[in-house]
This record gives structure tokens, sequence and C-alpha cells, in this order.
């Protein structure tokens, strides 16, 4: 699995690399990496550090990065926000406005009057977000015509956090489908209890629903989504576990290795064709729909970042 690795020469680099599976070890790539190249003043003081590779032509972007196998090179942005042809990735400029980037090195620039902030790349267009603690709020950008659609408005502290597209079936339509809960759960605000779904499509909202709410006393830790449309919701407090949320049947329980801590998992995690990874320091581990979830491999003791699917 391509990662971001760790950061080093002062926080001015992310090392890039390969975490092998199951053994757990990690390799720098050392054709690569992604360096700070400038510091950006911004609005009411201090500065904000712009990104970009070190390999020509050099391409500007975020401190974390995807290794894409079909431009052959790593780009400046989390795998969530580059398209799903691997050529393309979405970025905030630290002067404010979206990128639009390419793998040749291009950028179309699009204005931001009400400082948004990309969530995904998808088929249906770039999934943008309020910029603030609390994600409220879903727009989609049009990465051909550049138009800003509101898909829904922001509602109290509504938090989204995961798109994912569900192909079709024998029961269910697919689509594009953003999930969120009902709060940050950032200091000052009220622990997340619910989990909202809104399908999306190109020109508006279809749907916003709750499609979950946790038992009394109980909080969501963590929300991920798979490449099924579904999401797999990791319970703390009161009532502690796994629930798979199905896009086709319903809620239902998941089985948690023996021993595992849940408030502990990830929170690094990323979808591809095996399931869910999840790295952090207490274990690798892996969930898809048909398999359940399962630890693979021991923790790492740097913060890793997902950088690409799994090969």
């Amino acid at each position: 699995m391509p990662v971001n690795l760790r950061v080093d020469q002062g926080g001015n680099r992310e090392v890039l690399g390969y975490l092998a599976l199951p053994s757990g070890v990690a390799t720098d790539d050392p054709t690569d990496s992604i360096v700070k190249v400038a510091d950006f003043q911004v609005s009411g003081g201090g500065t904000v550090p712009f990104w970009g590779t070190v390999t020509s032509p050099q391409l500007f972007g975020v401190g974390l990065g995807t290794f894409s196998p079909i431009a052959g090179k790593w780009l400046p942005a989390p795998p969530q926000l580059v398209s799903p042809d691997l050529l393309h990735y979405t970025y905030l400029h630290p002067n404010g406005s979206l990128r639009l980037a390419a793998a040749t090195g291009s950028e179309i620039p699009i204005a931001n009057p009400i400082n948004l902030t990309p969530l995904a790349y998808t088929g249906a267009g770039v999934v943008l977000v309020q910029n603030q603690p609390a994600s409220s709020g879903l727009w989609l950008l049009d990465p051909t015509t550049h138009a800003i659609t509101v898909i829904t408005q922001p509602a109290g502290t509504d938090d989204w956090r995961e798109v994912t597209t569900a192909p079709a079936t024998a029961t269910a339509s697919g689509g594009t489908f953003a999930y969120g809960v009902n709060s940050p759960g950032v200091l000052g605000a009220p622990p997340p209890t619910t989990v909202l779904r809104a399908n999306l499509q190109a020109g508006g909202l279809l749907k916003t629903t709750t499609v979950y709410t946790a038992a009394a006393g109980t909080t969501i830790a963590l929300i991920a989504a798979d490449r099924q449309g579904g999401l797999l919701v990791v319970l703390t407090g009161h009532s502690p576990g796994l629930v798979y949320l199905d896009p086709n049947t319903g809620p239902r329980l998941v089985t948690a290795p023996a021993g595992v801590a849940l408030a502990t998992v990830g929170p690094r995690h990323h979808a591809d064709a095996h399931g869910i990874w999840f790295i952090g320091r207490t274990g690798i581990f892996l969930f898809n729909a048909t398999s359940g979830f399962q630890k693979i491999a021991a923790g790492v003791t740097t913060d890793i970042a997902p950088g690409g699917d799994c090969t």
C-alpha cells in the first residue's frame, strides 16, 4: 500500500513510501516527497504552508500524497481528493481559492467566496463542504463547467465526512452518497450520535435521511465508507461495537477481534477493492462486508496515512 510515512526536516517534508502487508514493514520511496515550498500570509495574522512534490513537473497541493499508478507519480492530495481516473486532484489553496489540478502540472483556480473546502472528488463532481469545525452543508463543483451548485444548505452542527459511490444492484439503484454525523464532536460540541446520508446527483439533492441512531450514552467515534455504498460505524461509550450500514439490507452488527479497543481503531482509513483499511498505533485492520473486521498487522509507531489502493 502506498502511504505517507512521516514528517521530517523540521516539519517541512512529508516522506512517501510503501507499507508491506501483512508484515507491516515500511519502505521509503526515494523518487519523490512532498515539501513545503512557501508560507502564505492569512487574514488575521499567521501563515499557512504551501506544499509541492519534488519531481518535475512540480505539482502543488497539500502535505499528503497519493500514488497514481496511471500517472506513474505521486499527487499532492489525499486519496479522497483524487479523481476516479487518478489523473486529476483538487485542493484548497492557501489564498482561499479552490484548485482543479492535473498530473501534468496544470491547474485551474476556482473562486471561493463562501469559504468551501473539498471533501471528495467523485465521478459526479467535487463534493464541497463548509471550511469550518463542522463541515456543514454540501455543494457540488462541476470539473468541466466549474459551476458550484448547492446540494443542501448548512443545518445546525451537521458534519459531513465521507463520500462513496455505490454500484447499481437488483435491489438498489446505486449512486453517490455523502455520509455525516450530527455533530463534529470537537471541544465545545456534543458527541455525535446519529448518522446522516445524502444521495447526491449532479444538479442537486435527491434525499437526506438519518440512517442510524446510537443507543443512549453511546458515541459515534468514527465512520468509514466502503466502495459499495456502505458505511462502517465505530461506537464507543455505553454500548461499544461495530455496525455496518449495508446499502441494501440496512444496519447489522459486526464482530470485532478480541482485545481490540474500538476507541483506538484508526482513525486513518482508506477504502479500496479489498475493503476499508484502518491504520493506527494499535494495529492495521481490514473490514469488508463479506469477511468482516480483521487485524492484518501490528500497529505502526508513526502517524502513517494511506496514500492509495493496496495492490
